[in-house]
């Protein structure tokens, strides 16, 4: 393949990469449907667990917050005497639900 040959090739694929990124984004309200839209499953990887409610919030506008601790799939809501304690972290509920997390007893 000629040098120019290659050059036009990267370029159309560099656009339409920034085009896809823009359409992406367009459809988006949050960037937890950003992630879900760009083939992510919901769950609670890294990318969905937070180090604070505000952060949390931020990823799933409107949603409920809990708190999970420990290694069982449980969490506790806010209100929860244990809620924001311990080595944990913050996330939404829905996606917490469709993890397998479970309120705490």
């Amino acid at each position: 393949m000629p040098h120019s040959a290659f050059k036009t090739n990267s370029l159309r694929a560099a656009v339409l990469l920034a085009a896809v990124s823009f359409a992406t984004t367009a459809l988006a309200d949050t960037p937890s449907q950003v992630s879900e839209i760009n083939g992510a499953s919901t769950g609670l990887g890294s990318s969905h667990r937070f180090h604070s409610t505000d952060a949390a919030l931020q990823h799933c506008p409107g949603d409920t917050i809990v708190w999970s601790a420990g290694g069982a799939k449980a969490y506790y809501m806010s209100g929860d005497a244990e809620y924001g304690k311990g080595s944990g972290f913050y996330a939404c509920k829905a996606e917490a639900d469709d993890a397998g997390f479970q309120p705490r007893q």
